[in-house]
C-alpha cells in the first residue's frame, strides 16, 4: 500500500485499516478493497498534498499539509522512521487565527522531533488577525524553550523560500519534512522539485536562481 510506506506511515496504516473496515461494513467486496489500497497513493494526485515522499538527489523528501500538533506528530514520527542516524529539517509555520497556546504546542511538537534545522516561515496569505512576523516570532520563541538552539532556527518571508533554504542546508542522507499550506507554495515547491530533478541537482550542491 503506498499510502503505509511499508508500514512506517502509522497513522496512514490506522487510517487505511479504519476505511477497509468501513467499506467491508459497507458490503465492498474484500478484494476490490485490497486491490484500491495496493494502487492508492502511487500516483502523487491521488490525495495532493498529503504524505508526498520522494527522493531527490540523495534526500529524503515529504510534503505534506500538516497543520495541526496532531498531524504534525504524526508526520514527525513517519520522518524518524525513515531517518536512522540522518539529519532532519523541518519547516514550521501557523495560520494566526490560533491561540498562542495552540502555536506553543505546534512548537513542542516540532521540537520533539529533535530536528536539526527548523525554518519558521511566515505565512503571509493566513495572517488572519496578526500582524506580520507576529507567528513566526511566537514559533521561534516557543522552540528555544523546548530546547532548539537558536541557531538551529531560520526564518523565511514565504513557503517557497522556506524550502529553497532547506533544500540549500541539505546534503546527502538528509530527510526534509516540508508541511506546505497554501496551494501557490505547494505548487511552487514541486514545481521546484521537479526541476531540479531533470537538472540531476544533488545535495549539496548549489540551487538554481529563482
Amino acid at each position: 500500500m503506498p499510502r503505509a510506506a511499508g508500514g512506517r506511515s502509522r497513522f496512514n496504516v490506522a487510517n487505511l485499516a479504519t476505511a477497509a473496515l468501513g467499506a467491508a461494513g459497507l458490503g465492498v467486496d474484500p478484494e476490490f478493497i485490497a486491490a484500491v489500497f495496493a494502487r492508492f497513493g502511487a500516483d502523487p494526485a491521488d490525495n495532493a498534498g498529503r504524505l508526498m515522499r520522494c527522493e531527490l538527489g540523495g534526500l529524503n523528501l515529504i510534503v505534506d499539509f500538516a497543520h495541526n500538533p496532531a498531524a504534525l506528530a504524526g508526520l514527525a514520527d513517519f520522518a524518524q522512521q525513515l531517518r536512522g542516524g540522518a539529519r532532519l529539517a523541518l519547516l514550521l509555520g501557523q495560520a494566526g487565527n490560533r491561540e498562542d497556546a495552540d502555536i506553543d504546542q505546534l512548537a513542542s511538537v516540532a521540537a520533539q522531533a529533535r530536528p536539526d534545522y527548523v525554518v519558521v516561515k511566515e505565512l503571509a496569505g493566513y495572517l488572519r488577525g496578526r500582524s506580520g512576523g507576529e507567528v513566526p516570532a511566537l514559533l521561534r520563541a516557543a522552540l528555544v524553550r523546548a530546547g532548539r538552539a537558536g541557531e538551529r532556527i531560520a526564518d523565511a518571508d514565504g513557503e517557497d523560500q522556506a524550502v529553497r533554504m532547506a533544500l540549500a542546508w541539505s546534503r546527502p542522507g538528509d530527510v526534509l519534512v516540508l508541511p506546505l499550506h497554501s496551494r501557490d507554495g505547494r505548487a511552487q515547491a514541486l514545481a521546484l522539485l521537479e526541476r531540479l530533478r531533470r537538472e540531476g541537482w544533488q545535495a549539496g550542491q548549489p540551487l538554481p536562481p529563482a
